[in-house]
């Protein structure tokens, strides 16, 4: 019995999911000693905290990290990004917040969507093709659709000057940052990181 025991326990960490923290930093520009990576990307400056990784119940992984947008003697903007993998290493939900001044943007949680059902075949006629669907970039691309979607909410405001507030840096010589660039080129490269 014990040596079932021994062989089930060497046996499951070989399918457990693992995020890659090393792999993730080295994307980017590697960890400095605060355990953080300063980059350009896409004409913007940001950091990327080293992620805080904990396991869920049912065998699966949380991975939350912070990503500020720098801006030069400006406001720029503190995103958190946050995946819920399975024990598998499937994406199953994601979520971004982002914090520009007063201005909050959160898309909420963006579930994994459900497989579409396959057309019954019509007699006397080829069976369908079933149409291509990929359940991650599912979930990924309405993540960034409501994240989109949360921003126009928050710039169109009043002010005209601070529409694109989210996409400005305040000093004269202002330049435009694509937010929802920097958090995706992180999403991808936390989805790249993760091992199974």
């Amino acid at each position: 019995m014990k040596s079932i025991l021994l062989a089930l326990a060497l046996v499951t960490p070989a399918f457990a999911v693992h995020f890659d923290i090393d792999a993730f930093g080295g994307y980017l520009n590697g960890w400095d000693k605060s355990n953080t990576s300063t980059y350009a990307f896409t004409d913007a400056h940001y950091k990327t905290y080293s992620p805080t990784i904990t396991g869920t119940p049912s065998g699966g992984l949380y991975v939350s990290t912070q990503v500020d947008l720098l801006a030069f003697g400006g406001q720029g903007a503190i995103s958190h990004i946050d995946l819920t993998f399975n024990s598998s290493g499937t994406l199953v939900s994601a979520q971004l917040r982002s914090t520009i001044g007063r201005k909050i943007i959160d898309t909420g949680l963006i579930n994994r969507a459900e497989e579409p059902v396959a057309t019954a075949p019509v007699e006397g006629q080829p069976a369908p093709k079933p149409p291509v669907f990929n359940q991650t970039e599912q979930l990924i691309n309405e993540l960034f659709n409501r994240y989109d979607a949360e921003m126009r909410k928050v710039t169109e405001g009043k002010d005209a000057e601070k529409r694109d507030l989210f996409s400005r840096f305040s000093n004269k010589n202002a330049k435009t940052a694509n937010l929802a660039a920097g958090l995706r080129h992180n999403v991808n490269l936390m989805l790249a990181s993760t091992r199974r």
